[in-house]
C-alpha cells in the first residue's frame, strides 16, 4: 500500500533503512526526532516521547562551534551574534516540539559557553571565572543580542491519545 503511493509521488522507499519497530520496546529516529513510547510519572499512562535525536544536538553543537571559533574574533560581533541567532532560531524552530526541554536546556547552555569563550578569546581573558563575572548571561542576550533558546517544550497538550 505505501509503496504503491510512493511510487505514485515519483518516491521510492529505501528498504536498506525501512524496518518495522515496536515503539513500545525501543525508540527510532525519524526526521530528526527519536520517537518513543513512555510511561508518565504522574498518571502512569503510556504517552509518546518525541524529541530531538542525539545526532541532531551534536550538528547543532558542531554548528555553533564553527560560528564561534577562535578564528573568528577579527569579525565584528554583530555579525558572529547574528549568524548564531539565525542557526539557533531555526534549529529551535524545527525542534521546539513535545518533549523537548531537555535538550533545548542544553542547547541553550551550550550555546551560552561558546559565547562566553568567544568574547573571552576577543578580549584576552584567560580565567574562566573571569569571563563568567564579565560576560554573564544576562549580558549575552540584553547587551550583546543573543537569541535566548526557550526552555519549555512547544505543543505541550498536542499528542495522540493511547
Amino acid at each position: 500500500m505505501v509503496r504503491h503511493v510512493l511510487e505514485r509521488l515519483g518516491l521510492s522507499l529505501n528498504e536498506t533503512k525501512t524496518h518495522i519497530v515496536d515503539a513500545t520496546q525501543t525508540g527510532f529516529n525519524f526526521l530528526g526526532f527519536t520517537i518513543q513510547m513512555s510511561q508518565g510519572m504522574k498518571t502512569g499512562k503510556q504517552y509518546p516521547s518525541v524529541r530531538p535525536a542525539d545526532k541532531s544536538l551534536k550538528k547543532i553543537k558542531a554548528r555553533l562551534k564553527e560560528l564561534t571559533g577562535r578564528n573568528l574574533t577579527p569579525i565584528p560581533l554583530e555579525n558572529i551574534v547574528g549568524n548564531v541567532n539565525r542557526s539557533l532560531r531555526g534549529w529551535v524552530n524545527y525542534f521546539h516540539y513535545r518533549n523537548s526541554s531537555e535538550v533545548m536546556g542544553k542547547v541553550k547552555t551550550h550555546t551560552e559557553d561558546r559565547l562566553r569563550t568567544h568574547m573571552m578569546k576577543r578580549h584576552k581573558v584567560k580565567d574562566r571565572g573571569t569571563g563568567l563575572r564579565r560576560f554573564p548571561s544576562r549580558d549575552l542576550y540584553d547587551c550583546y543580542g543573543l537569541y535566548k533558546v526557550p526552555t519549555v517544550a512547544g505543543w505541550r497538550i498536542a499528542h495522540a491519545l493511547v
